[in-house]
């Protein structure tokens, strides 16, 4: 895919799907998902997830970004959390089933950072997916036509070049 693909893809995307529950959706997903480590199968799973249900994937790849980068701050909350589940001695026996099992070493349940992350992030879920439903509202009162009648969109709509190449209308 070329970049003028993944730019035409990423305006679309943003106007549409932009019911407020789906950026809600969308940005409490790509919440959950940066702060966990990627290289799991776990955030892995959850970007399957992501992709099979109709929630608004801008949102939740800028979020994700957002989150990449405020990671390591967060890890000082989730490291902690992760150790204390991982460590208690009324859940040892879980944690030695869930190993035991085929599959269940590769989801990184035994990585502090990812099972803190993943409580965390699954705790904050819901108040995140609320403000996120607040801000798609704010988003299509306000930002959605300043971003269609900005610019940089109506030079991309207008380059010849770029109504050559997908001969179609956003």
């Amino acid at each position: 895919m070329n970049p003028l693909s993944l730019v035409r893809q990423f305006i679309k995307g943003l106007t549409s799907d932009t019911d407020p529950r789906q950026i809600g959706w969308g940005i409490a997903l790509g919440f959950l998902i940066g702060l966990l480590p990627k290289a799991t199968l776990t955030a892995q799973l959850l970007l399957v997830l992501l992709m099979a249900l109709r929630v608004n994937l801008p949102m939740a790849l800028i979020t994700m970004l957002a989150m990449a980068l405020v990671n390591p701050l967060m890890d000082k909350l989730t490291d902690p959390v992760g150790y204390y589940l991982l460590t208690s001695s009324a859940l040892y026996p879980l944690w030695t089933k869930l190993y035991n099992m085929p599959i269940m070493p590769w989801t990184g349940f035994n990585n502090t950072v990812l099972t803190g992350g993943l409580v965390v992030g699954l705790a904050l879920l819901f108040p995140v997916y609320l403000a996120g439903n607040r801000f798609g509202v704010y988003y299509n009162d306000k930002f959605k036509d300043r971003l269609m009648n900005s610019k940089f969109v109506k030079g991309l709509k207008a380059s010849w070049l770029f109504d050559w190449y997908f001969k179609a209308e956003m």
